[in-house]
């Protein structure tokens, strides 16, 4: 099923990329577009299977970009009050189907490459935004998720449907990932870049802090 997947991806490729740059006028923007368009379209597709048309993938990627387009519209927001604007982009990660996105980004890409393409491509934060967050240059944040990139097309998106057996600090970053985007939380994906960081003591200091969240509500 994947694979019937790939290949409607692959026969409507250069249709898709014109549309892409068509809506953003910007080869950076429709590239980036092109990326979310491919999450989307496949999780929608594995929740309801329906025909693999250029309408289709165009739509989503039109529909993508005008959200996007409306997020930009509040880029003059103070960066560290900006975070609730990735709420709608992240929505698709509630679904039980992009946890094999997640499986394979960790087991497919380094750590480097995993947020920054998840802060770029999923998050929609600009280079300079990442470059802020993550202490890079704006050339670095570039190199690097270029190369994350070429990666998700080559080794990610055949590779979703597999079964990927994780070690215990792969799950939990998995775990931290999908906090993060579900709640937007780009300032704990950026956290987990850092070299010293103690995956374990962190997924507990999240839960923890979650538990006290969810008792002051009760309250």
């Amino acid at each position: 099923m994947n694979q019937k997947f790939n290949q409607a991806w692959e026969d409507y490729a250069s249709s898709i990329w014109k549309a892409c740059l068509r809506f953003t006028n910007n080869p950076h923007d429709a590239e980036d577009l092109m990326q979310t368009t491919w999450i989307k379209a496949y999780i929608g597709w594995k929740k309801k299977p329906k025909s693999l048309s250029k309408a289709y993938f165009t739509t989503i990627a039109k529909n993508t970009w005008i959200d996007e387009t409306r997020k930009r519209k509040f880029s003059t927001i103070p960066y560290e009050d900006n975070c609730q604007q990735f709420g709608d982009s992240t929505e698709l990660v509630t679904s039980l189907n992009f946890t094999h996105v997640l499986n394979t980004l960790v087991t497919r890409l380094t750590i480097n490459q995993q947020i920054l393409f998840l802060l770029s491509d999923v998050c929609r934060c600009s280079l300079k935004e990442i470059a802020f967050l993550t202490n890079m240059s704006v050339g670095a944040v570039k190199a690097a998720l270029f190369r994350a990139r070429q990666k998700v097309i080559s080794e990610v998106r055949g590779n979703i449907e597999e079964v990927h057996a994780l070690d215990e600090e792969e799950a939990l970053r998995v775990q931290l990932y999908s906090q993060a985007l579900e709640k937007g939380d780009i300032q704990l994906l950026a956290s987990l870049l850092t070299d010293n960081v103690c995956i374990p003591a962190l997924y507990v200091q999240q839960q923890q802090a979650n538990s006290t969240l969810d008792c002051k509500m009760a309250a």
